[in-house]
């Protein structure tokens, strides 16, 4: 439901318990700081031609096996592709690794992702990359440890996820396979999910970062992603024995809180 801008608030407070004077009214000047950053949705659009003499002859072909059990109407199975591709589009090479170009013609153009947020922060000296140098198979586990380290104590003890490229989380479950004979959690591999030992954190094996070797540990809720609805919507025009699908939609990615506490990455890009 996000049309334009949606304001993230936050709030921080400082230390409010002391000892106990009952003659006394001492109060914490300024204890509650209000914050607020602003999650912007970008608009993108689906625009493709289909030709409906050629996919259904197709799609006929398909159906003349006696046992399909794929039975899935026509149109809803080309919208469904549909969907789902963009959503991949936009999930593979945008999420993480856009950069806005209003005049791009790619998926990765049409917003700003994590990745470039973290940039942004970093080049205005909002929050300091923890000193890792390049992450090989071999220190993989000191680096991810080394981030986490880097959080504040009062965001440890609440769920987070450290989110990797596909290569590290594969070199982290196979060094400590190695070192320690298994992992602690094989039902979480299956589904890109490793418990940070010791810990209430998960190692997140994310797809989206692509080749970066940027590792991002912050809570679950503080990466937030906002759609202009829960659901594309679609228009479609004939023209002459052709038809256009016209998908319109908006979305955008934010950070809730950027502060060296509650979001800690490395130096590598």
């Amino acid at each position: 439901g996000v049309g334009d801008e949606l304001p993230l608030p936050n709030l921080s407070i400082t230390n409010l318990v002391k000892p106990a004077n009952p003659t006394t009214f001492s109060p914490t000047s300024n204890a509650l700081r209000f914050g607020s950053r602003t999650l912007k949705v970008r608009p993108m659009s689906i625009d493709l031609q289909l030709v409906p003499e050629v996919l259904m002859r197709t799609w006929q072909g398909k159906h003349k096996t006696p046992d399909d059990v794929f039975q899935m109407p026509f149109e809803a199975f080309i919208l469904d592709y549909i969907a789902q591709k963009a959503k991949e589009d936009i999930h593979l090479n945008a999420l993480y690794r856009g950069i806005y170009n209003a005049g791009g013609t790619t998926p990765g153009a049409t917003l700003d992702g994590y990745l470039r947020l973290i940039a942004n922060e970093i080049t205005a000296t909002n929050i300091t990359p923890v000193v890792t140098g390049v992450t090989t198979s071999t220190n993989v586990i000191d680096h991810m440890e080394m981030v986490y380290d880097a959080l504040g104590e009062a965001y440890k003890n609440k769920p987070g996820e450290i989110r990797v490229k596909p290569q590290f989380f594969d070199w982290y479950n196979r060094r400590y396979r190695a070192l320690f004979g298994g992992n602690n959690n094989y039902e979480g591999m299956k589904k890109g999910r490793i418990p940070l030992d010791g810990t209430s954190w998960e190692i997140v094996r994310e797809p989206g970062l692509g080749t970066s070797n940027r590792i991002i540990a912050t809570l679950k809720e503080n990466m937030v992603l906002g759609v202009s609805a829960a659901e594309m919507t679609f228009d479609f025009q004939k023209f002459d024995r052709t038809i256009k699908v016209l998908g319109d939609f908006k979305a955008g990615v934010q950070f809730k809180e950027i502060h060296a506490r509650a979001l800690a990455v490395n130096d590598q890009v």
